[in-house]
């Protein structure tokens, strides 16, 4: 291993080479129930550095695993050799001019991918449920589908090409004829071989005839053996043999997938049924018409998901067999669409009287989108209510549909007989497709007998009573592995070895998965989930929150936060004594400072991805309360500024002066190296040439009792809080964003009212993020008597003009009072009272966290469609400036901003937020001035004509 770390170390450099315990206990989590411990993490960026590892691994005869999201649920992307995680920064795609195809680097998301493709009114075949998280690469490498794919969209049958990095180091483009040819050449035994093999294959009519069976399904058991049989040329049976394979059979450096149409028009109902007999003969005869969804859900699972409010009350009551079917219909135009409605509802007469409860189908946009929430929520539903040690198991199989209605008792019966009282089944159920998921302890003996009892059961029902598939679209990994020979027969299996064999003579791909003589795999390298903290004790570990972690990459993300402090509780409670065990728990606890705690941003943005709701930031600033409460000198001066706010901002404002006076006496540069010596060494804020100036006159206040136009007409009052940073910040260009809202409001007939007491308020965020709470808890309580007073009791608006402080100063006893930010207020007050022609001008905009949280960001869309025809974002969740982080920890922001200027628009100078902290760390990393949306819509909006 040694050499192997040294030869990579030298190629890739130390940041991408990842040696330290506490990086890979964390960075070796996934959303399987298994865990092993890499001994070296490696960050690839290129198609050339996997081959350099591959090439290396090889030449040292070492075990390496690659993994995209590691949002795979059966134990594919874990290793206790090398690790080969796939950056973010390997990002590239093209599209065809017509969108009916896409070429696409592994490390995309899929839900990116869709994004990319939706002015072509396309997307990508598969959809599975973790499509926002999940990447292109393990997509393919699992062959995930997903609710509307079925089998005829999956990635085996929307392959156009790919790019393959062989066990050998070597790398073939079936979309590049002089790469194929140069294969044939090199590669001539390999396929040989595997055409020979497939002409076997297909002359064993008994083995052909399974294949054919098993593909009519959903299968990821296995290799796709359906390659054998449905291509002759060796290329062909590789790209297809390839989809999958789990890494186990070389490494997906690229895909090309041909896209399939995203229809315009579609219809979502939800029918429950008295017994599951009814629903299973309805899916039957759904089955014969193009239907884009049927998704079942048992009693169970609604029971779990009846605190969505179009759940029906009384569901309890229903019948304990009672099925729903949510079905969506889709057509390319509306005349098909009420066709194919007229015909489902055609059907549907037939079952009035076994129906207990439905929502007809209908195009109501709200209503589908809370039918499927509920669908969506049935996984995290049963995450959510788990007791504390125990982990979240969800499997999924297939059966013919004739088949159905008899698969889900018997997997019924089998929950009764285990014990797995708490286990629901929903599922795809056109393709015949059923999740069932339940909890499981893995702390006892017995525990472990009784999930190896219960699988055993279902691999019997599923595999040899109804033929079905025990992998359906989760793939095989650790924890089917050994039942792959049950399924496939003897024959079938051995046909599977052969093909690992030609693939990874030494075995050094992913070892374990797929192919397995442990007839006991999946009981190994099970999770231990110790209790640690109520906050985060419900994570499941699916790895949903990454996406949007600025830190992701850089230290670690949400789920690898709790990872490793679940860690740290494991080794406490086991009282190590031998050096290595106590040496384990020194690095967790020494580096759980920086990777975990320092360098979170702790928006929560995490909390809005979460299936069962956590927000890890608040953890982590709870961990913060806990440590500042430990340090009284840091506590007493966080008390003086906030008891001295109006000069604490006074000296910021001269500290920014005092900065640009030294610039410009030494140099900017030479004061951003001198700043960031500092910045290292004491922590002090980093200085850059992207500083704005300071603020250098307060916003003229507005009594409290004024409101009335010169004529001397009484108006509506707006109550206006600045916030702290747009009073220590000048504004990018132009007026200050007090003065443009001040002008806005004019112009709106509106009349601004400002605290007299402003430059003493806080909302109390600047001390919150540190975890000085009661400081925080302070200020705002001060801020909210001011609120209180000013607005009458909640008589007028309340507007802050940053998106985070209106976040933080959400109503808690306001009596009544609306706190919006600068976007909502814009939409709600200000848009209908002004006049604004859009411009074709490509509009560029960064959401802001706070936004998300607030609304989604529909606010700042609206306002910004409002002004322009092309509008577009930043494509970054949460920038990583945190408050003043992008000042005390700026490689945070460095980091989460590396991408930005790529989704830049052409022609943009200029790009718009609504936080002032947030567009500072915009301006330096993205190459253009970013400032606030109110300033563009001042500039454009006129009075309506009365």
């Amino acid at each position: 291993m040694e050499a192997f770390i040294d030869a990579m170390t030298a190629v890739l450099g130390r940041e991408q080479v990842l040696t330290d315990y506490a990086l890979r206990y964390a960075l070796g989590t996934d959303a399987s129930f298994y865990r092993l411990t890499p001994q070296c993490v490696v960050l690839v960026k290129s198609a050339e550095q996997v081959q350099k590892v591959v090439v290396s691994a090889a030449e040292n005869r070492l075990a390496i695993t690659f993994r995209a999201a590691g949002t795979s649920l059966s134990g594919q992307a874990i290793s206790d050799s090398v690790l080969v995680l796939l950056s973010d920064d390997w990002q590239d795609y093209k599209v065809a001019e017509d969108g009916s195809w896409i070429s696409l680097s592994p490390s995309l998301i899929g839900a990116r991918v869709n994004r990319i493709l939706a002015p072509y009114g396309r997307k990508i075949g598969p959809d599975p449920a973790s499509i926002n998280s999940c990447k292109i690469g393990g997509i393919a490498a699992n062959n995930a589908s997903g609710m509307c794919c079925g089998v005829k969209h999956n990635s085996y049958h929307t392959l156009k090409d790919m790019a393959i990095i062989f066990a050998d180091g070597s790398y073939l483009d079936t979309a590049d004829k002089n790469s194929k040819a140069a294969f044939r050449q090199s590669h001539k035994d390999l396929l040989t071989a595997l055409e020979q093999l497939a002409q076997r294959v297909r002359e064993n009519e008994a083995l052909s005839t399974r294949i054919a069976h098993k593909y009519r399904l959903k299968n990821t058991t296995g290799y796709g053996l359906n390659a054998l049989v449905d291509h002759h040329d060796g290329i062909e049976i590789i790209k297809h043999l390839m989809i999958g394979s789990e890494g186990t059979l070389g490494f997906i450096a690229n895909i090309t997938y041909n896209t399939v149409v995203e229809p315009a028009f579609k219809r979502t109902g939800l029918f429950t049924f008295a017994d599951v007999d009814s629903a299973c003969v309805l899916i039957e005869q759904l089955s014969a018409l193009p239907i884009a969804a049927v998704e079942m859900l048992d009693k169970r699972a609604l029971l779990s998901v009846q605190q969505h409010a179009v759940i029906p009350q009384n569901v309890a009551d229903f019948p304990s067999e009672a099925t729903a079917l949510l079905i969506e219909i889709s057509g390319e135009n509306q005349q098909a669409l009420d066709e194919l409605d007229n015909a489902v509802n055609a059907i549907l007469a037939q079952y009035q009287s076994q129906l207990v409860h439905h929502y007809p189908l209908s195009d109501d946009i709200e209503l589908a989108q809370a039918l499927w929430n509920v669908r969506k929520g049935t996984f995290p539903a049963v995450g959510a209510v788990r007791e504390t040690g125990t982990t979240v198991i969800i499997e999924d199989v297939a059966f013919a549909l004739a088949d159905l209605s008899r698969g889900i008792k018997a997997l019924h019966q089998l929950f009764d007989k285990h014990g797995y009282s708490e286990a629901i089944i929903f599922g795809h159920a056109l393709a015949g497709n059923l999740h069932f998921v339940f909890t499981q302890a893995f702390d006892s003996p017995e525990q472990l007998q009784r999930y190896d009892e219960f699988m055993a059961d279902v691999a019997h029902l599923v595999a040899v009573e109804l033929k079905g598939s025990l992998k359906a679209e989760h793939g095989t990994g650790r924890n089917m592995a050994p039942f792959v020979a049950l399924e496939w027969g003897d024959e079938g299996y051995a046909v599977m070895q052969q093909i690992k064999q030609l693939f990874d003579k030494q075995g050094i791909l992913n070892p374990g998965v797929i192919i397995n003589g442990d007839p006991r795999a999946h009981l190994q390298h099970v999770k231990t989930m110790p209790a640690s903290d109520i906050q985060i004790d419900k994570c499941i570990e699916c790895g949903f929150c990454e996406p949007v972690c600025p830190s992701k990459e850089y230290t670690l993300t949400p789920r690898q936060r709790i990872s490793l402090k679940r860690h740290e509780q494991q080794l406490l409670d086991e009282r190590p004594t031998h050096p290595d065990a106590v040496g384990r728990l020194f690095a967790v606890q020494q580096g759980y400072q920086h990777l975990a705690i320092d360098s979170c941003a702790a928006t929560g943005l995490c909390a809005t991805r979460c299936p069962v709701g956590i927000d890890t930031g608040a953890y982590i600033k709870s961990l913060r309360v806990k440590q500042m409460n430990a340090k009284p000198v840091i506590t007493k001066i966080a008390n003086w500024t906030a008891n001295h706010f109006a000069m604490t901002s006074a000296l910021a404002r001269v500290g920014v002066r005092g900065a640009h006076l030294s610039a410009r006496l030494l140099g900017a540069q030479r004061l951003e190296g001198f700043s960031a010596q500092l910045q290292r060494r004491f922590g002090t804020p980093l200085y850059y040439s992207a500083w704005p100036e300071a603020q250098h006159t307060e916003q003229r206040r507005v009594k409290a009792n004024g409101g009335e136009a010169n004529g001397g007409e009484a108006r509506d009052k707006v109550v206006y809080v600045p916030s702290c940073a747009n009073r220590i910040f000048a504004n990018a260009a132009g007026p200050s964003i007090q003065q443009r809202l001040q002008r806005l409001c004019d112009k709106a007939g509106l009349s601004l009212v400002i605290p007299e007491e402003v430059t003493e308020l806080c909302c109390g965020m600047p001390w919150q993020s540190r975890g000085l709470s009661e400081v925080a808890m302070q200020k705002q309580q001060q801020l909210q008597q001011t609120i209180a007073r000013l607005s009458e009791g909640g008589r007028w608006p309340v507007v802050m003009d940053a998106s985070p402080c209106a976040l933080q100063s959400q109503p808690q006893e306001l009596g009544g009072a609306r706190v919006l930010d600068s976007m909502g207020f814009a939409c709600e007050y200000l848009l209908p009272r002004l006049a604004i022609e859009p411009s074709s001008e490509p509009l560029w905009l960064h959401i802001t966290c706070s936004s998300q949280h607030l609304d989604g960001g529909v606010a700042m869309l609206t306002l910004a469609r409002a002004l322009s025809s092309k509008v577009s974002t930043t494509e970054v969740s949460c920038c990583g400036f945190a408050g003043d982080k992008g000042f005390t920890h700026p490689q945070l922001n460095e980091h989460a901003l590396r991408h930005v200027s790529a989704n830049k628009p052409k022609g943009c100078s200029v790009g718009y937020s609504n936080s002032r902290t947030c567009e500072i760390g915009l301006t330096r990393h993205s190459g253009v001035i970013f400032s606030s949306l109110l300033a563009l819509l001042d500039e454009r909006a006129a009075t309506l004509a009365s």
